[in-house]
């Protein structure tokens, strides 16, 4: 690939960088909110630096075609003799001339599918096939009785919003079991349960990306499954388990009301 095509992917780079981040908020898909002063600064640089490479390289394909065409003319003015000692009349020139194959421009496809198949955020296959990142109860040395979801703050018969993420946190937890005949109003997506009984309203959590995103999921049961990867809010109440908390596999919620999601949120928590 010529340093033209190089210029030229730098660009287009940059341009899906900046598309994604500043007219939209397709960034959402695969990063947090605070990563978007950063994408906008990479995207710029990148840009910059492709338009910088792409004119160097055509003011010194401009010299190169300038020098060749005074070289010409030097050789026309010559004797036979001495075009003789020429040769092509290339012989002696220092200038490079190869270039890639044009194959090499093929490498420009993954740049320009950025532009036409943006993709999506994780949904339920990420779900299905990450068990062994699900969430679950915390080691031991991390568990703590402080709980961000406003349930201790909120009155006795108030609908308490929470993350699904706040919940299966309090649900493994709090040993004193304030969940217990409080209801909560927990919005993700639906998943299929791999063994059949009920389905899953599921969020990722994410540290910094997509590529760490942890699952976060309450099994439903009681009510038809809705269609996969559908938003919805469920209003409900924890059903209490028996024994210990931490040797719960799965915490359940029993549906009071649920009500589809057509403009779903930060697909992350």
């Amino acid at each position: 690939m010529n340093r033209i095509a190089q210029g030229l992917t730098l660009v287009l780079l940059g341009a899906a960088a900046l598309t994604a981040t500043v007219p939209t908020n397709l960034y959402l898909n695969w990063v947090k909110p605070g990563f978007q002063p950063f994408l906008i600064a990479g995207g710029l640089v990148m840009l910059v630096l492709g338009v910088v490479v792409i004119v160097a390289e055509l003011r010194g394909e401009a010299r190169e075609a300038e020098e060749e065409h005074d070289h010409a003319h030097a050789e026309a003015d010559a004797t036979a003799g001495d075009l003789g000692a020429y040769g092509d009349g290339h012989g002696g020139h220092g200038h490079d001339h190869s270039r890639a194959p044009r194959v090499a421009w093929l490498l420009l496809l993954p740049v320009f599918a950025v532009f036409v198949v943006a993709p999506p955020a994780l949904g339920s296959y990420t779900v299905q096939n990450s068990a062994s990142e699900s969430s679950g109860p915390p080691p031991e040395d991390r568990r703590s009785g402080r709980f961000d979801d406003g349930l201790e703050e909120s009155g006795p018969n108030e609908v308490v919003a929470m993350d699904i993420r706040q919940f299966v946190m309090r649900a493994w937890v709090d040993e004193d079991r304030l969940l217990a005949g409080r209801t909560v109003e927990l919005t993700g997506f639906a998943v299929p349960a791999a063994e059949g009984e009920g389905w899953y309203l599921a969020r990722l959590q994410l540290a910094c990306c997509a590529a760490d995103a942890v699952v976060n999921k309450v099994l439903i049961t009681g009510v038809p499954a809705p269609e996969t990867d559908t938003w919805w809010t469920v209003q409900g109440t924890w059903v209490e388990p028996e024994g210990e908390l931490f040797d719960v596999n799965e915490h359940r919620l029993s549906v009071i009301d649920m009500e589809e999601v057509t403009d779903p949120p930060d697909p992350y928590e």
